[in-house]
C-alpha cells in the first residue's frame, strides 16, 4: 500500500517507509516473459481488449501519479 508521508508531502512511502518514485504501466498481459509477478505459473487469463485501459485512460493515470511525486513512468 502506498500513501503521502504527511499532506505536505509530494512523495509516495509504503508501509515500510520506503519511497517509490516510479511508475511501471503494463499495456498488455499478453507478454511471453511469463514474470511471477503478472503471470503466475498456472494461471493465463487475458484481459479481452475491450476491457484494456485506452492511451487517454493511460495518459490521465499518469498524470494523477506524476502530481503524486512520481517522477518516472516505464510503459511496458
Amino acid at each position: 500500500m502506498l500513501s503521502f508521508q504527511n499532506k505536505n508531502s509530494k512523495m509516495l512511502f509504503d508501509s515500510f517507509g520506503r519511497i517509490h518514485n516510479y511508475l511501471r504501466i503494463s499495456v498488455t498481459d499478453a507478454c511471453n516473459l511469463r514474470c511471477v509477478y503478472c503471470m503466475p505459473e498456472g494461471k493465463n487469463i487475458v484481459t479481452p481488449k475491450n476491457k484494456m485501459m485506452s492511451a487517454d485512460e493511460i495518459d490521465k493515470l499518469a498524470s494523477v501519479f506524476i502530481n503524486m511525486g512520481i517522477n518516472k513512468i516505464r510503459i511496458t
